[in-house]
């Protein structure tokens, strides 16, 4: 199932990020089938596009909807990214009305937008053989996110969720609270309604409005997600692969030296 199709049929949904750029890790995120998606994070893990292009492949064997984080609002780097067969495609540090048509007009054939047209690409099976139905249905199916993560995002955030042809809009909840001057607070009440007032706007837009949860223990992972929801998020990321394996080799580490301790 596509991605548009799985948001849109739940009533809540959660993802992860990929950042080890490790093709089996990401198969072991998609046949958990605990994941509705995966970001496949080409800014905050050394990797590029080309390498990417494997890890889209490993999330389209897993049944692990693939998403693409690029480095920067490019449009050729857009291209790439839905060229290699992401489902969607996430742009960081939006923070104007203007830099998200721009992003969302990189997604579109035209006359809908100005994605560069190429039909050798894996999107298209290597070889469009009905261009006009391919480029129809991408532009249809594409999945658009921005991210937004500073003060000045936050003041035009009402005139980017206008946008149209956006389907999803990101806080960075990290780089929110270093630029409000509470850097790390991640359950201070100032970040708190910035969430709240960021809902309402995404709702009254029609867009969808996606919130990392960053929180290192279960415990509190768990807890933040159950008041995020009751703030009204309704989709998260949760986590990373490489805070999958920390954690899991902590807790190992943790069990291991009280058993030898004990004995």
């Amino acid at each position: 199932m596509h991605l548009k199709q799985k948001l849109d049929k739940a009533e809540f949904a959660y993802g992860t990020w990929s950042q080890t750029g490790s093709e089996e890790v990401l198969e072991i995120l998609g046949y958990s089938g605990q994941f509705a998606f995966t970001i496949i994070d080409t800014e905050h893990g050394f990797y590029d596009l080309g390498h990417a292009e494997n890890l889209v492949r490993a999330a389209d064997a897993s049944g692990i909807s693939p998403i693409v984080r690029v480095t920067t609002n490019e449009p050729h780097l857009v291209t790439k990214a839905l060229d290699i067969g992401a489902q969607g495609v996430l742009v960081p540090n939006i923070a104007t009305a203007e830099a998200a048509q721009k992003f969302v007009a990189a997604t579109r054939y035209a006359p809908r937008g100005n994605r560069g047209a190429c039909p050798f690409v894996r999107s298209g099976h290597h070889l469009v053989t009905d261009w006009a139905e391919y480029a129809t249905r991408a532009s249809e199916d594409v999945f658009t996110m921005v991210l937004v993560e500073g003060a000045e995002g936050f003041e035009n955030l009402e005139a980017i969720a206008k946008t149209e042809g956006l389907d999803a809009l990101m806080i960075g909840p990290m780089d929110l609270t270093v630029s409000l001057g509470i850097g790390g607070q991640l359950d201070h009440p100032r970040l708190q309604q910035y969430i709240i007032d960021a809902v309402k706007i995404c709702e009254a837009n029609n867009v969808k409005f996606f919130l990392p949860n960053f929180f290192q223990t279960i415990e509190k992972a768990t807890k933040a997600t159950i008041e995020f929801r009751k703030l009204g998020v309704k989709y998260f990321t949760v986590g990373s692969d490489k805070l999958f394996l920390t954690a899991y080799m902590n807790q190992q580490h943790a069990a291991l030296r009280d058993a030898l301790v004990a004995a």
